[in-house]
């Protein structure tokens, strides 16, 4: 399946267009996981210890909503999070990327 708009864009930004559309793909497979990690990571830092397995219990029943309003309430500043996490992941890696062209 071809790339979204979205998913274009950040390929763009990272100078990966001219890979083959498989490598991209793949590599923004890999993208999202880590950054879906480090988002975890940031939010767990945020909570406590009892809030943690409160947020488990209610991944574990596989409704979003619930765990999105959670959240919200226990976090100041939740909505940034996510944003923050992934604008310095994008910055790292078009560095890492530019890095590599450079010993090409």
């Amino acid at each position: 399946m071809p790339p979204s708009s979205t998913q274009s864009n950040i390929i763009e930004q990272l100078g990966l267009a001219e890979l083959p559309e498989e490598a991209q793909i793949s590599l923004l497979t890999k993208m999202t996981e880590s950054v879906i990690k480090r988002i975890a990571v940031e939010v767990l830092e945020h909570l406590s210890e009892d809030d943690r397995g409160t947020l488990f219990a209610l991944q574990e029943k596989g409704e979003l909503e619930p765990v999105e309003k959670f959240l919200k309430e226990k976090i100041s500043g939740y909505d940034g999070i996510a944003d923050k996490v992934v604008r310095e992941f994008t910055d790292e890696m078009r560095d890492t990327v530019a890095m590599l062209k450079k010993t090409i």
